[in-house]
């Protein structure tokens, strides 16, 4: 599929288990997630790790938008990854995106991880879930499991000899405080905007302590018919569950990075 960006348009290769092109085909591309502000904040920076980056459409997204940026895709599911070395083909950004094929957690060798197999489309070879991962998740879909390899985020800001960490995306299914833990001194370092999905009851409260150590400031992504922006926040702990939320967890110094996207409490 084609997808209209105000940067231009991005190549994807897909197929019909994938949820996101299922939104990006109805609604466009600003109707997923938090893309307007994402496509916005790339050009303003030169470095970005996307953990878990499916079939590449964020890293995708940043490299249309900025040329000039570096993309380091991590992605460890056999069928995300077929797909995310297509899609950096496709739009010829074999030297923009830098593509590994792992697992990030808190160790270094092999990993048990837990891949969609999809019963409503079985003649297919691979299935782009998002459900994807490392043990969070075993039951609730069709799943296989494989061995995988892993390394610590810090490992691979080492081994990749990364100097500069603008913006980390993280959507690993409930493990993100632990990727982000086995890097603690290189973010402690860097300084990255992290934009992280969190789950109510679940994540918050290790995510919040984790940042709240770094001195970062909490961001929520709000979106409805006439909204789109983030709201800053004290806590990003809730009281009740209104399903999975986007949250942008910002150090003071990169705070003027967001700031035209910032709304008052709705």
């Amino acid at each position: 599929m084609k997808c209209k960006t105000d940067s231009g348009i991005i190549k994807i290769s897909t197929n019909p288990t994938s949820y996101l092109t299922q939104v990006l085909f109805w609604k466009g591309y600003k109707g997923f997630e938090y893309s307007e502000i994402f496509e916005k904040l790339s050009k303003k920076i030169s470095s970005f790790i996307d953990i878990g980056a499916n079939i590449g459409f964020y890293s995708l997204l940043a490299t249309k938008s900025n040329i000039n940026i570096k993309v380091y895709a991590i992605e460890p599911a056999n069928g995300a990854f077929a797909y995310l070395m297509k899609n950096i083909f496709l739009n010829n950004f074999e030297n923009a995106i830098n593509a590994h094929k792992l697992a990030i957690s808190s160790k270094k060798g092999e990993i048990e991880f837990f891949e969609v197999q999809s019963n409503k489309y079985p003649y297919l070879k691979h299935t782009l879930s998002g459900e994807n991962n490392i043990g969070t998740k075993t039951t609730s879909r069709n799943f296989i499991s494989y061995k995988t390899d892993s390394v610590t985020l810090s490992y691979f800001i080492k081994q990749q000899n990364i100097t500069t960490i603008d913006l980390i995306k993280i959507d690993t299914e409930g493990t993100e405080e632990d990727i982000l833990s086995s890097g603690f001194e290189q973010i402690k370092k860097f300084t990255p905007i992290v934009i992280c999905e969190t789950l109510f009851n679940t994540t918050e409260y290790k995510l919040e302590n984790f940042f709240k150590k770094l001195d970062y400031s909490f961001y929520n992504h709000k979106v409805s018919k006439n909204i789109n922006g983030l709201v800053k926040v004290n806590t990003i702990q809730r009281t009740k569950d209104d399903g999975i939320r986007n949250c942008f967890f910002v150090p003071k110094n990169k705070e003027h990075y967001i700031s035209e996207f910032v709304i008052d409490k709705i």
